[in-house]
């Protein structure tokens, strides 16, 4: 019994020797995020509350971002906070503890997915630059080398959004009725690869009427477009092949020398990463054809 209370007062010094998490980001090459956190009026609560997994970009992680958008963040405390609560996670979370696929929650309710690859860590698409966790008096920090994306709803929602301009792609989504399917918060995540408008409006109106017409070529051409799991823009940096929901049937990557992927030769990335609760959304600029669909839809 005294070994054991002797123990237990030799982790509470220890602790107690330790930094708290805001003097552990400053002194790592973090301090961009301090200063943020001190802009939204949460350094009190980082400081000494917790215990909390912080996954902090470094400095040239937030100089990555265009400046317009940092001076919107620092001039709007409210979202700022919503951004920063996005990279804290409750409780102490060490390497031991996580998996590949897992799924964790931020302060802030929203999803972030975990990849392990060898001897690499990701948090959605930020890499762990250093496999040494920090240890501080009140939790621990991962150091990574990419500002989290705040998700912006559902997969549903992303092709919602005006901004994007891919509604277009979740009409057929409809047609196909995998709406519900992609508007989940909760059980299977999904990447979709979904064309611009444009790209649906240049394919020839007989051929695109044939295909809204008919909820078998839609259900296919739509599965064609989704991998069930999530891979993000680091994930598709070398050539092979993406799996789809469409069975048997996948999407061929090509990497050039350049470092522009395409997709079955032809289509681009247009904009990536966009964050979804229930996955990754990255716009694309031209429709997918599986082969097998290719004489259906165009005969």
């Amino acid at each position: 019994m005294k070994t054991s209370l002797v123990f237990l007062s030799i982790l509470s010094l220890a602790a107690a020797t330790l930094p708290n998490l805001v003097d552990l980001a400053n002194a790592n090459n973090a301090t961009t995020l301090t200063q943020f956190l001190a802009t939204a009026g949460l350094d009190d609560v980082i400081r000494d509350q917790g215990p909390f997994t912080i996954i902090a970009p470094v400095d040239s992680a937030f100089a990555k971002i265009p400046s317009e958008v940092a001076a919107n963040l620092t001039a709007n405390p409210n979202e700022l906070a919503n951004v920063l609560q996005y990279h804290v996670v409750k409780g102490e979370i060490f390497t031991f503890d996580l998996r590949s696929g897992q799924v964790l929650t931020s302060l802030n309710g929203h999803s972030i997915r975990v990849y392990m690859s060898g001897n690499q860590i990701f948090f959605n698409q930020a890499r762990v630059v250093s496999m040494d966790v920090l240890q501080g008096s009140n939790g621990v920090i991962y150091l990574v080398d990419e500002v989290l994306s705040v998700p912006e709803g559902t997969i549903d929602q992303i092709l919602m959004n005006p901004d994007y301009e891919i509604s277009e792609f979740l009409e057929l989504v409809k047609v196909a009725r995998l709406e519900g399917a992609l508007n989940r918060t909760a059980g299977t995540r999904y990447t979709v690869f979904a064309p611009t408008n444009a790209a649906i409006n240049s394919l020839d109106p007989s051929i695109l009427q044939k295909i809204k017409s008919s909820y078998s070529l839609t259900h296919r051409l739509v599965d064609y477009h989704i991998h069930r799991g999530t891979l993000h823009e680091k994930s598709l940096d070398h050539s092979g092949h993406i799996s789809t929901m469409y069975t048997g049937h996948s999407i061929t990557l090509t990497v050039g020398s350049d470092g522009v992927a395409k997709l079955n030769n032809v289509a681009t990335l247009q904009e990536t990463d966009i964050e979804a609760e229930d996955g990754v959304v990255h716009v694309i600029s031209h429709v997918l054809i599986p082969s097998t669909l290719f004489s259906s839809i165009v005969g």
